[in-house]
């Protein structure tokens, strides 16, 4: 009986040993593989969402192996985008959230708003701080078919990014709606800015129309603000945002683009 019940308990054990070997294995298959660079004993990989990489708000995720090919879990990891514009000699960089460790995906998750595609002359890179050290990944941006992204001055005189965070698929009918907000300190640094209130109006330009009972986004934290928007039909469809401060409209039509 003691034999049985020992080899009940080693099959059970096995099983779920292969079901959480199972679920690691399809969340790294679900995403796809950038790029990769090994430097100093250290083998930093870049994944997204997507096999290429387009302008706007952007899921970047990275995995961290040591020399012994061991994951690194607890790394301080910071993201910088750079644009190099060869073209009329400067750089800039665009908004970014520094990744943390996901257990979930076994993966640090992180994002960058490219505000703007690579081109023959000019062209993206990540920089990458692993601990201190430095990784530099070239990356070519496409341009997105929508715009889902755009920079706006408002009456304050301050630069926002305003960026729609789109989910894994649109739908008619109500809809979870959440939008990026950045203040531009710099050409090299961006702020999270939470301090709006904002009105929300969904439209469809090719049919005149809007829909009903959508609700505005408020801030959740980190620059991030989430509302509803109610599509009454597939087609094309642009969202317009009023953001306001102490009821002074800031920025008057900071709109994206959604085609589905």
């Amino acid at each position: 009986m003691n034999r049985i019940i020992l080899s009940l308990l080693l099959i059970a054990i096995i099983i779920s040993s292969c079901k959480k070997e199972s679920v690691q294995h399809i969340n790294i298959i679900d995403k796809q593989k950038i790029a990769e660079i090994t430097k100093d004993g250290l083998t930093a990989t870049l994944w997204s969402d997507n096999t290429s990489l387009q302008t706007g708000y952007t899921k970047i995720y990275i995995s961290l192996k040591d020399i012994q090919s061991k994951e690194i879990k607890n790394a301080s990891v910071t993201y910088l985008p750079v644009m190099d514009m060869v073209s009329m000699g400067k750089k800039h960089s665009s908004p970014k959230e520094n990744p943390r460790y996901n257990d979930e995906i076994n993966l640090y998750e992180g994002a960058v708003v490219f505000t703007m595609p690579s081109s023959a002359t000019d062209g993206w890179q990540l920089d990458v701080s692993v601990n201190g050290k430095p990784i530099s990944f070239p990356l070519t941006i496409a341009t997105s078919s929508k715009k889902s992204t755009g920079s706006y001055l408002g009456t304050d005189g301050e630069k926002y990014v305003v960026s729609l965070i789109p989910p894994a698929k649109w739908q008619v009918g109500l809809n979870d709606l959440e939008i990026f907000i950045s203040k531009q300190l710099s050409m090299m640094e961006f702020t999270a800015e939470d301090g709006f209130t904002i009105e929300f109006e969904p439209e469809m330009p090719s049919m005149d129309h809007g829909s009903p009972n959508n609700t505005n986004p408020i801030s959740i934290g980190n620059g991030h603000y989430k509302g509803k928007v109610n599509y009454t039909m597939t087609g094309d469809w642009r969202l317009h945002f009023k953001l306001k401060k102490n009821n002074e409209v800031i920025v008057d039509d900071a709109y994206v683009d959604v085609l589905f």
